[in-house]
């Protein structure tokens, strides 16, 4: 190095010395910059996932109002509330959790501008509640729910062909009104 310095050019080593210096300080700026990004997502995302979010929008007033009846609503003993996001989006991986709110929410922005949402058959869709609510959501608060059906007989019963996987059957063909009580009186047919 310090021949290297009598004969070379001194600025031509500096550079080659700063080039890992460099490097790091990339490394360390697309690091802070990568962290910055994810706080700023899971902010969205949250800040997105609630009935305040959702009655923004006057079509989903009435199922916000039969919402706040439900048990799920927080209308419990322990005033516990689920988000909207808990029920209508998919939990079994986060990339199909922010595609598929990336997706929806970009589609109910779409109906909400750009159609007569009062024209919307509510009741119609109603009858297929599996398009809206997935299991994955149910099972991520009920994850006990196995452990405590086999401890429960009538819950065991209810819940043996769901767990040993011999029916078909997801978690609102059976709790048709979970999470909007009486949501049918709320909505125009």
């Amino acid at each position: 190095m310090i021949r290297c310095l009598k004969n070379c050019n001194f600025e031509v080593f500096m550079q080659n010395q700063t080039r890992p210096l460099k490097a790091i300080v990339i490394a360390i700026i697309g690091i802070v910059i990568g962290v910055l990004l994810s706080f700023a997502t899971y902010i969205g995302v949250e800040k997105t996932a609630g009935e305040n979010f959702c009655a923004s929008c006057h079509s989903m007033q009435p199922m916000v109002q039969s919402y706040t009846l439900d048990v799920h609503g927080g209308n419990n003993q322990f005033g516990f509330k689920a988000q909207c996001t808990d029920c209508h989006l998919p939990h079994n991986s986060l990339p199909n959790y922010l595609f598929t709110k990336a997706k929806t929410g970009l589609n109910d922005v779409f109906f909400e501008t750009f159609t007569n949402t009062s024209k919307i058959n509510w009741a119609q869709k109603l009858k297929d509640p599996n398009k809206y609510v997935y299991d994955s959501g149910c099972l991520k608060c009920h994850s006990n729910l196995k452990e405590e059906s086999l401890q429960n007989q009538r819950a065991f019963l209810a819940h043996r062909a769901y767990f040993a996987k011999t029916t078909t059957q997801s978690c609102v063909d059976c709790h048709s009104n979970v999470g909007h009580k009486d949501l049918k009186a709320f909505i125009k047919s």
